[in-house]
């Protein structure tokens, strides 16, 4: 499975039983994730994470700070405390 992102507010990977997808929006310099998506069967297997783990390498190359205005992203942050320090301090 490849993920994939559009560089306009989405990352995603096709999945078996659809797709999985992580939504953001940039201004100026914060990158704002706002919504993941998991079809329920493919829940379980990491496909979130891994959609979390490339928006966080793709707002680090650019200089980004992070607004995990998503649940999903506040929860992977705490379980991966290597990634706090791009969140935005507010």
């Amino acid at each position: 499975m490849e993920i994939k992102n559009d560089n306009i507010g989405r990352i995603y990977i096709k999945t078996k039983h659809g797709e999985a997808e992580l939504l953001y929006k940039i201004e100026g310099k914060v990158m704002s994730i706002y919504h993941t998506f998991t079809p329920d069967e493919d829940r379980g297997h990491g496909i979130a994470e891994k959609l979390a783990k490339t928006a966080f390498t793709f707002a680090e190359k650019r200089g980004l700070l992070v607004r995990p205005d998503c649940p999903y992203i506040l929860y992977f942050v705490q379980k991966n405390k290597i990634y706090a320090k791009y969140l935005l301090k507010s």
